[in-house]
């Protein structure tokens, strides 16, 4: 129950902080003069869509293993989109909010992980 608990809180917390530094770095105006900045959130929400089912169908027994291997994929994804961001869409600040986006998505697995590494043994 702890760890649905926490992964809610990351999931929410992950929302408002992406929220936030799109109006803190102006990302809706640049969607609004015509630069692709969603292009690859959308291939980034297939992906994990894609892996949210093929990790449900494969450990449908342990929640706690299911979630540990959700935020490294999740962790895997946005550091492809990261690198696409930066190496495609210079001319945009979309890949600075994405990078610092990523930094806190690090910071989250490792935490969650050895909170569940520690839960488990």
């Amino acid at each position: 129950m702890d760890v649905l608990l926490i992964w809610l809180a990351i999931i929410f917390g992950f929302g408002f902080l992406r929220i936030f530094l799109r109006k803190r770095f102006g990302i809706d105006e640049e969607e609004r003069a015509g630069i692709q900045v969603r292009r690859f959130e959308r291939w980034n929400g297939w992906v994990m869509l894609g892996a949210i089912i093929v990790l449900f169908m494969l450990l449908p027994d342990s929640l706690e293993v299911f979630f540990s291997w959700l935020m490294i994929v999740f962790l895997i994804v946005n550091g492809v989109q990261v690198f696409l961001e930066w190496k495609y869409l210079q001319e945009s600040r979309k890949y600075q909010v994405s990078l610092i986006y990523f930094a806190i998505t690090v910071l989250a697995v490792v935490l969650f992980i050895s909170y569940v590494g520690w839960q488990i043994g």
